[in-house]
């Protein structure tokens, strides 16, 4: 179905930095105000049942795309990323909450979409699954995995990702590899500021999230990010990207949430 709204927005990308022959780049994305307005364009983040296996996350999701410089909203709440991507989470339908229509209303919204359009020259008329997801940390939890996957390519030609927010969060580091294993870094692990984006070829190299540390142990924290993954058709359907064939690191049979009863 069609959204009942129509968004548009226009920016001039900054100066990026490119790393790894292209195959990675970070730049500025939104000043702190833009931040806080994207944030707060995103409601209250629904639950994330897939989450009770690794670090606490809550996640809302949505599916847009951009028609002659509008934007509009495809309403799914649901995604299926296929197993040969995810062993742990792949292979079965999972619904989120679905972002709100502040959310494309949102300045700040359009402009990092907009960023990542013509970053990668993207097409009009092409879909484009975005998700904003908090991971919740305490003292019990800070050494889990914040993905539940390890090195991974998401399934997707390309993907970005912003953060948000950062909260008595340390760590949590970004890096992007060459290869499933990490022995071929492409982008040596850094901490992502608020604001700012991390933008590569998912079809053409792996992504990773080193977990996270509370600056205070007596306070709990939270990291937010935004991530943005085109085409996103296949997620509908649950049907291989042509384009991506990086596979995934296996996980054990009793760990395969596609095998949970």
């Amino acid at each position: 179905m069609q959204s009942l709204k129509i968004r548009t927005g226009a920016t001039r990308p900054t100066p990026s930095v490119c790393l790894g022959d292209d195959l990675a780049l970070t730049r500025p994305l939104l000043s702190k105000e833009e931040t806080v307005e994207l944030l707060s364009s995103c409601g209250s983040l629904g639950p994330d049942p897939s989450s009770r296996h690794f670090a606490k996350r809550t996640k809302s999701i949505a599916y847009v795309m951009c028609i002659e410089g509008q934007w509009f909203q495809l309403r799914a709440d649901f995604f299926s990323q296929p197993e040969q991507y995810n062993d742990f989470s792949g292979g079965y339908k999972r619904f989120y909450r679905e972002l709100p229509g502040d959310f494309l209303g949102c300045k700040a919204t359009q402009k990092i979409l907009t960023v990542f359009r013509k970053t990668y020259q993207l097409p009009e008329k092409e879909l484009i699954l975005v998700q904003v997801q908090t991971s919740h940390l305490n003292h019990e939890n800070i050494d889990q995995c914040l993905t539940g996957q390890g090195i991974h390519s998401d399934g997707a030609d390309r993907a970005m990702l912003v953060c948000l927010q950062r909260d008595n969060v340390t760590h949590a580091e970004n890096a992007i590899y060459g290869d499933l294993q990490g022995k071929r870094p492409v982008l040596n692990p850094f901490i992502l500021s608020e604001g700012h984006g991390l933008l590569w070829q998912d079809n053409q190299a792996f992504h990773h999230v080193a977990p996270a540390q509370l600056a205070d142990p007596q306070r709990s924290g939270s990291r937010t990010v935004l991530i943005a993954h085109y085409p996103a058709f296949h997620y509908l359907v649950g049907k291989p990207n042509p384009n991506n064939t990086l596979g995934t690191n296996e996980v054990s049979a009793h760990r395969r949430l596609r095998l949970q009863p």
